[in-house]
């Protein structure tokens, strides 16, 4: 198995190979390197065993879009062979019927763009929650986690799309001063990042949780699960996809102090809301136990705005690891 964190903007665009399949997990809002890798896989003769959108945000969705109209176009053969299978809790799907467009209650253009595009390729998706069962691949397992069905009625019934981001830059202070004023008052519970798909890949030892934008409410909900089944010990992860580009907003202390994980994933070329912020690597640390944790970026120059020392990183235990390929991250 490899997965691939890409560059794809401010946003996501995970692709995972695993014995001739291909996993696609967003687009992000830059598609340079995911169209191709694409291209890549149409050499092989191979397709998009599954393709996952998340949710609807632009920075996740944009480069599903422009991937679907070269699809449309015939680039990559016929149409809805190239893309097997769709999972996208779209607004249609979401409202349990197939919307006629002037009745449609989510005014959020790009979701319903997918959505046209995904007609028109002829292949159907589907809804997927917490409830779900796994889909397997070989001995590779895509467990859904979330969003449970609440979120989903939630959002199908919202007349707007509300992005909430934190737009206070903390890259200039230092560590030591950030985590005098560190608590989780703050925390994003947008209804859109709510209902975001989450998903366990896992292969052999391997655990790697890709969390997408997901709120800290749900995303406690789903480690206390976790941790239940686990006979009440804190959850093994090997990677873990930071929520929300590594926004403050999106962590708290309940949720890190039931995982034992020391890789972080990044995922943003931080042209915007100042992600990641400084308060989440410092939240992560908080609740490490003095154990070295290691924050994985897929675009370099993300490292240098955060204007980290030396000092701080010998001082708080942990390391900063940029990409390892020209695209992106590989694990």
């Amino acid at each position: 198995m490899e997965v691939k964190f890409l560059k794809a903007g401010t946003g996501d665009s995970i692709l995972i190979h695993h014995n001739g399949n291909n996993i696609l997990i967003d687009g992000g809002n830059d598609s340079t390197y995911l169209l191709s890798e694409v291209e890549q896989i149409h050499r092989r003769e191979e397709v998009i065993n599954l393709l996952v959108i998340t949710h609807h945000d632009d920075d996740h969705i944009k480069g599903i879009i422009d991937l679907m109209n070269l699809v449309i176009k015939g680039d990559f053969g016929t149409p809805n062979e190239f893309i097997k299978k769709v999972v996208f809790n779209s607004p249609r799907l979401a409202n349990g019927k197939i919307v006629p467009k002037k009745e449609r209650l989510l005014s959020y253009k790009q979701a319903h763009k997918a959505e046209e595009l995904l007609l028109k390729i002829s292949t159907p998706w589907e809804l997927f929650t917490d409830k779900a069962d796994s889909i397997l691949f070989d001995d590779l397992e895509i467990v859904f986690l979330a969003p449970d069905n609440q979120s989903v009625e939630k959002y199908s019934q919202q007349k707007g799309a509300y992005l909430t981001s934190d737009f206070r830059c903390d890259w200039n202070v230092p560590m030591f001063k950030l985590e005098r004023h560190l608590t989780d008052k703050s925390q994003d519970t947008s209804i859109s990042n709510a209902s975001s798909i989450v998903l366990l890949v896992k292969h052999e030892e391997k655990r790697i949780l890709l969390t997408a934008d997901i709120t800290p409410k749900r995303l406690e909900d789903i480690i206390k699960d976790l941790v239940e089944k686990n006979e009440g010990n804190p959850i093994e992860i090997d990677y873990i996809k930071m929520p929300h580009h590594g926004s403050y907003k999106s962590l708290n202390k309940t949720i890190l102090s039931n995982i034992s994980c020391h890789n972080y994933i990044i995922s943003t070329n931080s042209k915007k809301y100042f992600h990641p912020n400084k308060r989440a690597l410092l939240k992560v640390l908080q609740n490490s136990q003095g154990e070295e944790v290691n924050f994985i970026f897929n675009y370099e120059e993300a490292i240098d705005k955060l204007n980290i020392s030396s000092k701080e990183k010998k001082d708080y235990n942990f390391k900063l690891t940029p990409n390892n390929e020209d695209y992106g991250v590989s694990i």
